[in-house]
C-alpha cells in the first residue's frame, strides 16, 4: 500500500499530468520528465502492478481469514438475552 502512495504522489505532484497541446495532429501526450530516474510511464507501470499485488494480497489475506470472519460475524450478529 506504501508503494501506492508514493507512487501515486510521484506521478501527481513531481511529474503532473503528462497531458499537453501539441498541435497540429500531434496525439496530445508529452513526456513531462522523470522522477529519481523514472520516467512518468515506468511510474505508471510500477503504479499499476503494485495495484494488482495489492488486490492480490487482499484477496488472499480474506481467504486465510475466512473462518475467522464468519466466526465473527456470526458471532456479532447473534443476540443473546
Amino acid at each position: 500500500m506504501l508503494c501506492q502512495i508514493v507512487s501515486g504522489f510521484v506521478l501527481w505532484l513531481a511529474l503532473g499530468s503528462g497531458v499537453g497541446y501539441q498541435g497540429g495532429g500531434g496525439q496530445g501526450i508529452t513526456d513531462t520528465g522523470s522522477f529519481l530516474s523514472w520516467t512518468r510511464h515506468q511510474w505508471i507501470d510500477f503504479h499499476d502492478w503494485t495495484a494488482v499485488a495489492l488486490v492480490v494480497l487482499v484477496i488472499l489475506h480474506l481467504v486465510l481469514h475466512w473462518k475467522w470472519i464468519v466466526y465473527t460475524t456470526k458471532k456479532a450478529l447473534t443476540f443473546k438475552q
